[in-house]
């Protein structure tokens, strides 16, 4: 018999059946009631009450004195334990958080005084329930923490995460977890998977006043959580209360606010000026009190850059960019019953941007037609979800939501439809038209279901998910093709270089102008089981199994590639050596799939035919063989229908090692001591599996991808197998909020070696392609380009950061001002030498070993935010808000332009053809203030 991983997983859950859980959206209160002799208390009675909470939720302890209150809103709580004959003890100031386990442990003393006892909270600040790595943010930290306007900043005090090391992330939102790229990461939003369709980045934008708590996870986590390789970040937004509550608020930031800036070499010019204005209000209150609550918000964002051109005849004239995001969110939460809830969810991030677009295809290298468009983004996501205690020993959880998002651009008017042409001995300086043309719009919908069962010494969790994604995608290029020149080295015409969509029937010689439309689909399905096993009262075992199936649908809708033997295994364990919840000494395994983003089935299996014609004539599509000898490159038609994937493709995984001890060295201070180990075990990668231009799709190392081209198709050689390696020691001190202050303080010592940086490559200088990048097309693009005996794609990748030291905290003063610090700093990411390829007209080649060239500078900053109430009557009061970032203004240089040349005939010159070799691309930003406001009631 064959055993799949749906039959492997149906037959565990028959053995142990059936599951537990925290649900995404909530979290749980747990321990064990004793006397003082250290005897259990069965029967005794636990009731939890909260603003965040309808009614009250009440339990009693089982016969070994264990009580258990899961389905919990993130929240304050206070806790009341009672028992015929003993004095009741009530805990005030629990916090339960999001997808977090509280242990609250209970001795209730025999009855000699009428009065209760009670106590502030005594919750032990280590979880020793649990593997996972990260760190949970509640609403106080989330809104005195000084970061930008977007949720992803403030994660980055989180231990092993920061900004990822590519030079499109110029906001240094996008992040790294231990490693990873900043396409591997899942954002889940209410339950809601809002991760990025097409390449797998952050897909929506909330900003503060809509959050109530964000939980990072950076490591370690159980099998109810994958499809990432990097970390997930898990966030709620608010819900209303027994008590209408809201805000007015508005922030402000402008150049008038910030320090002169240091000089950047870009393509994307330099800020002269800039104003950003957000403003928006919220509310949220009861419909019916303990019944239905509702909560409503909403934020208009609008930003002006004024930009200076960097070269060319108009070099230093000053253009302006518009943005302007709707933010919105709303949430109705409605106890139907005694222990259920439904919760309907909608939050929007639609932005439109006019003026000048700068991104990875348009700079402002350029004339006007060239940059002047607009640009689509954001969407909109429902969510309708179901949460039941259906007895002391089972719960039910369930969710349908759908996600929806866009990515178009497009010129200015219909004047910048025309042929775009790229000057190469001008770094690309941009004539005639917009180039780059599309539409693109996504849609995931979800459906998810997960059952707990508490089974004595076990909680299991059995689940399911299933997600349909589809895109409509429209690309081409304005007046239908892209044309760069280039000097003829023989002293003959001028040489052009003709890239363009073509027919999927064309032919070289005949390859008429054309486009890229596409409707292909994906179709994910996952079922987990997990159990979290007290083998002792001291130690606990977490057993997990997740297998995921992904489908993969072409335009045609036919199926080319089904990955269904994703089985992923989750182990670990956690030990209490004291017994009081106070140390844990932990480990885990666990081997995490990738989700693949939908760029893969757009541009591989949706007839995508990319000729590139190398001729003399600036307009016409017909190949010549005389250019094509004077530039040294032939023309070739790239693409076909769809392309051939092995038959035995299995998907991209890494392997993930913890070990770890953490410990409450006082009342509410932990210090904490973890190694980190992530290695690829398998990556997905296209390659030219034939000499007429056609990509396949495979392994790399096995299968189909055992052996890849050279550029010239003389020959075939051993593809080098993938490799990825992070080994990391962490040390952090984290203090939990009492006596008006809370902080967190990490050291990490980390190596990234390889020749794979994962599902995003920078140094291509082309934007993201998941699991098509060119690093497999040419066994050339593992080399400088001219010695193939001599691998040079090795070395310390693109986010290998030696050092990184953080700290953060906030204070609350008896006088009502509120103080929030965020520092860092981090030695400096690897600088290779990097070679332009003219058959992919971007960077390709490594002229250097990854890291020969040293590294960047190391950086450093701290950011301040102050905020004061001021009391107005009753609840209401105006807080004034001022963050102050970049308080050093260091103005480090955080990526130098490693490009070498701008064609590749200089890729071995003596000195850099680029000017700017070397020279900063992007800053830390200078010292600038932002003004806020809040009218909170």
């Amino acid at each position: 018999m064959r055993w799949t991983g749906p039959s492997i997983l149906v037959v565990a859950s028959l053995v142990a059946w059936p599951a537990a859980l925290r649900a995404q959206t909530t979290g749980s209160l747990a321990g064990r009631v004793t006397d003082p002799s250290g005897g259990v208390l069965p029967g005794a009675s636990v009731e939890a009450k909260s603003p965040s909470l309808q009614g009250v939720r009440s339990t009693a302890a089982d016969t070994t004195g264990v009580y258990r209150l899961s389905l919990l809103p993130p929240g304050t709580y206070s806790v009341t334990f009672t028992l015929s004959g003993f004095t009741s003890r009530t805990v005030d100031g629990v916090r339960v958080g999001l997808d977090k386990d509280t242990v609250l442990d209970a001795t209730m003393a025999l009855a000699t005084m009428k009065e209760a006892v009670t106590i502030i909270a005594e919750a032990p600040v280590v979880d020793t329930t649990t593997t996972t790595l990260g760190q949970n943010l509640d609403e106080r930290a989330i809104q005195t923490l000084p970061s930008g306007r977007n949720y992803s900043s403030v994660v980055q005090v989180t231990p092993g995460v920061s900004s990822d090391a590519n030079p499109d992330n110029r906001q240094q939102a996008t992040i790294s977890v231990y490693g990873s790229s900043g396409a591997e990461n899942t954002f889940l939003i209410d339950g809601v998977n809002t991760t990025n369709v097409e390449y797998g980045f952050q897909g929506k934008d909330l900003n503060f006043e809509f959050i109530q708590e964000i939980n990072v996870k950076a490591g370690g986590y159980e099998a109810e959580f994958g499809k990432a390789t990097g970390g997930i970040i898990n966030v709620i937004t608010k819900s209303g209360g027994n008590q209408f509550h809201g805000d007015l608020f508005g922030y402000l930031d402008s150049d008038s606010l910030q320090r002169a800036t240091e000089p950047v070499v870009s393509t994307g010019g330099t800020v002269t000026g800039f104003r950003r204005g957000d403003f928006g209000l919220d509310l949220g209150g009861p419909v019916v009190k303990d019944r239905l609550w509702f909560f409503g918000a909403y934020d208009r964002v609008t930003n002006t850059t004024d930009s200076a051109l960097p070269s060319g005849p108009r070099e230093g004239d000053v253009v302006q960019a518009k943005t302007t995001r709707n933010l919105a969110s709303a949430k109705l939460t409605w106890k139907v019953g005694a222990n259920q809830t439904v919760l309907a969810t909608f939050f929007q991030d639609p932005r439109h941007d006019t003026g000048v677009i700068n991104d990875a295809s348009h700079t402002l290298n350029g004339d006007p037609l060239t940059y002047q468009g607009r640009q689509d983004f954001g969407g909109r996501d429902y969510a309708l979800g179901y949460d039941a205690t259906i007895s002391r020993s089972w719960i039910l959880s369930a969710q349908a939501a759908r996600h929806e998002e866009e990515n178009s651009v497009g010129p200015e008017s219909a004047a910048g439809d025309v042929i775009q042409y790229r000057d190469s001995e001008a770094d690309f300086y941009q004539l005639g038209g917009f180039g780059l043309i599309q539409q693109k719009t996504f849609r995931r919908n979800l459906a998810r279901a997960s059952l707990t069962r508490f089974a004595g010494a076990h909680q299991l969790k059995l689940g399911a998910e299933w997600e349909q994604e589809k895109a409509e995608v429209v690309k081409r290029m304005s007046g239908g093709q892209q044309v760069d020149f280039f000097p003829n080295s023989t002293g003959g015409p001028q040489i052009y270089r003709h890239f363009y969509w073509t027919t999927p029937d064309a032919v070289l010689g005949n390859a008429p102008l054309s486009q890229l439309t596409a409707n292909p689909e994906h179709r994910n399905t996952a079922v987990f089981l997990q159990d979290r096993w007290a083998l002792t009262k001291r130690l606990t075992v977490n057993l997990g199994l997740r297998w995921d199936r992904q489908e993969i649908i072409d335009a045609a809708g036919t199926g080319q590639i089904d990955l269904k033997k994703d089985v992923a295994p989750r182990l670990g364990f956690v030990f209490d050596p004291t017994g009081d919840h106070r140390t844990k000494v932990f480990g885990s395994y666990g081997r995490y799939y990738e989700q693949i983003p939908m760029d893969l089935v757009i541009r591989s299996f949706s007839f995508e035919r990319q000729p590139r014609i190398i001729n003399f004539d600036p307009v016409a599509t017909r190949p010549s063989l005389a250019a094509e000898a004077a530039f040294g490159t032939d023309s070739a038609i790239l693409g076909g229908f769809t392309e051939p994937s092995d038959p035995d493709i299995r998907n991209q995984f890494l392997h993930e090692a913890i070990a770890g001890f953490e410990r409450e060295i006082a009342p509410d201070v932990a210090l904490g001591i973890k190694g980190v180990y992530r290695k690829y075990g398998r990556v997905i990668e296209d390659f030219l599996c034939a000499d007429d231009g056609t990509y396949c799709i495979g392994n790399p190392g096995t299968g189909l991808m055992t052996n890849v081209f050279t550029l010239d198709y003389s020959q075939q050689l051993a593809a080098p197998k993938p490799r990825r390696v992070y080994k990391g020691l962490q040390i952090d001190l984290t203090k939990r909020f009492s006596h008006r202050w809370q902080g967190l303080a990490s050291y990490v010592l980390s190596k990234l070696d390889g020749n794979y940086d994962g599902e995003y490559a920078p140094f291509t200088n082309a934007g993201a392609d998941p699991n098509i990048s060119a690093a497999y097309d040419y066994y050339d693009f593992f080399t400088n380009g001219r010695d193939l005996d001599r691998i040079t794609n090795t070395g310390p990748l693109s986010n290998d950061r030696r050092h990184q030291f953080k700290v953060s905290g906030l204070y609350e003063t008896p006088f009502k001002l509120s103080i929030g610090l965020a520092a860092y700093f981090r030695t400096g990411t690897p600088l290779t030498r990097y070679g332009y390829s003219d058959a992919y007209s971007r960077y390709e080649f490594f002229l250097t070993e990854r890291g020969a060239e040293g590294r960047q500078p190391s950086s450093y900053e701290a950011d301040l935010h102050l905020g004061y109430a001021l009391p107005l009557g009753g609840a209401a009061r105006l807080n004034v808000l001022l963050d102050v970032f970049s308080l050093l203004n260091a103005q480090r240089a955080v990526l130098l332009d490693q490009r070498y040349s701008f064609q590749e005939a200089d890729n071995f010159l003596p000195a850099p053809a680029n000017p700017n070799y070397l020279q900063p691309v992007l800053r830390t930003p200078p010292t600038s203030v932002r003004l806020g406001v809040r009218l909170s009631f």
